[in-house]
């Protein structure tokens, strides 16, 4: 029974998944927006006092027509720096990423030192909005330069505009505050946009490895059922032909037990709790390999020095002896199948052996790896070798062993 790749899966999981946008992080970025925007408004409150108690040397006292132009300036400037300032932001918010750094950054540099040229030295306050987006977008390195080159700028452009030494420091100390301020603000947004990001790729991943488990048990599954019931209605028509009824019936009954059989196996599939014991396969594949005319020969033997739990290994074990022996059926023509199991405290080591190798094709289905998946979960391996027409599959998984005395002939 084909099953579809697991690899096909992880080729689907590589697609991008939609970036994070949940509720809270809309709200998050909404607020930083509006953060953003109130310092500009309050800036811009800030230079206008200035402006209209005539500390700005072009605007004379008692000229109207200049405080107007004056204060237009100042919501020109207000509304450029608030654009330039929220389009970067949202970029660097929303997870798409600020295509030119360098421009943004330019952008952002031009709107704050640009307008204090008409505007004095209060506008320059709006340097620390560059500068925390110059500690968001660039490397550490450059970004402590540049920061650091923004404040010695900013003392220096205060003190040259006639401000006290006391007022440029202060200017200094509010620069380095409100710029590590507004970067914790957009790195707590960021942080937390890319931890929903990492919650949503978790949970699509984890949507991936349960289609993968689903399809992996259907066809681990039904394939030994589907290939046994082949198999026996095959062989109730050759009953049939022969009129031989009562070979007939007992072969009608045992596809109705495959059937119900392979019915409880989905329901256990859904519930998620199917597992399987190695003693139950072996009789299950020595019944499948004679009804198929393919002489089998068993050997399990039990532990030689001491009590071993085979633990979750027993359902690994299991689950590879099934999909080995319905590809025996299902892909080689072989005449005989050996079976050999052997227990040692460390591991559990299955063997099987068969001549059909050349009836096997490179190109079948992926049961054995669904299989090896299971045996390397839990560290050990599969091997596979054909040599001529003798096809060879060991399995090892390693197990718990537990000390005590083993009873002479204890059963797998």
């Amino acid at each position: 029974m084909p099953a579809p790749s697991p690899a096909r899966f992880r080729r689907r999981r590589a697609r991008r998944v939609p970036p994070a946008g949940g509720a809270v992080t809309r709200r998050l970025q909404a607020l930083a927006v509006a953060l953003f925007l109130l310092c500009a408004l309050g800036l811009s409150v800030s230079v206008v006092g200035d402006v209209r108690s005539g500390q700005l040397p072009w605007v004379p006292p008692g000229s109207s027509s200049t405080l107007v132009l004056a204060l237009a300036t100042v919501a020109v400037s207000a509304v450029t720096a608030g654009g330039v300032t929220v389009v970067v932001l949202r970029r660097t918010l929303s997870g798409e990423g600020v295509r030119s750094r360098g421009t943004a950054l330019l952008a952002l540099a031009a709107v704050a030192y640009v307008p204090a040229l008409l505007l004095g030295p209060g506008w320059l306050a709006w340097s620390a909005v560059t500068a925390c987006f110059v500690l968001e977008l660039l490397p550490a390195r450059p970004a402590l330069v540049l920061t650091s080159a923004g404040l010695v700028l900013q003392v220096v452009l205060t003190r040259a505009a006639g401000e006290a030494w006391g007022t440029s420091v202060f200017a200094g100390v509010s620069y380095v505050a409100t710029s590590v301020l507004l970067f914790l603000v957009l790195r707590c947004v960021t942080t937390y946009r890319e931890l929903e990001r990492a919650r949503a790729e978790l949970a699509h991943a984890e949507v991936l490895a349960e289609r993968v488990r689903v399809s992996r048990d259907l066809h681990d599954l039904l394939g030994r059922n589907l290939a046994a019931i082949s198999l026996k209605v095959e062989l109730a028509r050759r009953h049939q032909r022969g009129g031989r009824g009562e070979a007939l019936a007992g072969e009608l009954d045992d596809v109705l037990g495959l059937s119900h059989a392979a019915a409880a196996d989905l329901r256990a599939l859904v519930a998620g709790y199917r597992v399987l014991t190695l003693r139950t396969e072996l009789a299950a594949a020595a019944r499948l390999l004679t009804d198929a005319g393919v002489r089998c020969e068993v050997d399990a033997a039990p532990p030689q020095d001491r009590e071993v739990e085979l633990g979750a290994a027993d359902d690994v074990v299991a689950w590879v002896l099934r999909e080995a022996a319905t590809n025996v059926v299902k892909h080689a023509a072989a005449t005989w199948c050996t079976v050999s199991v052997g227990v040692e405290p460390g591991s559990v080591e299955l063997v099987v052996e068969n001549d059909g190798a050349a009836g096997t094709s490179d190109g079948g289905g992926t049961g054995l790896v669904g299989a090896g998946e299971r045996v390397r979960a839990l560290g050990g391996s599969l091997e596979v070798t054909a040599w001529r027409d003798t096809f060879r599959l060991v399995c090892r998984v390693p197990v718990a062993a537990v000390a005590g005395p083993v009873e002479e002939g204890r059963p797998l």
